[in-house]
């Protein structure tokens, strides 16, 4: 299983628990964003989605005993302080939904978001510090509206985009196809 392989590069026989969580935490968050959203996908492409790379982040952790619960929060793509491209910002001028984001909570209450590559900091993304450690919480968006702990990511996300509107579903997967194009062409330095 791609997982096993993926821990064993990581050589976390000889840390403790802390360093075990820090090593896979990063490693997990250098796997570039991109529109992979379940590990099979993380794993073939090497890019993940928000879903995709928190999925491997659990899947790691339940491999060696790490306690943790999966959050489902919502948030405005406006609210981040992200350099979009004007094609982007025009389309959320159009008018914001609640976009969807999971992460998770370590058993000690503080939250680890792993979604965004070192790559993507220069445009304003909030990327998992160098020194993270989890006596901190992070989390890589800003202005959460609403949140949900310990639940199901796969289902709370199908609630949230079922809940939009025809028009604001429209306007979300026109929005989530250039978002992927514009980070595709970051990653390939165009």
């Amino acid at each position: 299983m791609m997982i096993d392989l993926f821990l064993e590069k990581l050589k976390l026989d000889n840390l403790n628990e802390e360093q075990k969580i820090i090593k896979i935490a990063q490693a997990v968050s250098d796997i570039p964003w991109g529109e992979g959203r379940n590990c099979e996908e993380v794993f073939e492409k090497w890019i993940g989605t928000c879903t995709g790379k928190h999925k491997v982040l659990q899947i790691c952790f339940d491999k060696i005993n790490i306690k943790y619960e999966p959050v489902v929060c919502t948030f405005k793509w406006g609210e981040q302080g992200i350099k979009y491209p004007k094609e982007l910002q025009d389309i959320l001028n159009e008018g914001e939904w609640e976009h969807g984001h999971n992460f998770i909570k370590l058993e000690n209450d503080n939250y680890l978001d792993i979604t965004w590559d070192q790559s993507l900091s220069q445009f304003g993304f909030k990327v998992l510090p160098h020194d993270w450690t989890p006596k901190n919480s992070f989390i890589g968006i800003q202005n959460i509206k609403q949140q949900w702990d310990g639940i199901s990511i796969d289902e709370k996300k199908s609630q949230l985009i079922n809940s939009l509107s025809p028009e604001m579903k429209e306007r979300r997967e026109r929005f989530l196809n250039k978002f992927i194009k514009w980070i595709d062409s970051i990653h390939k330095g165009n």
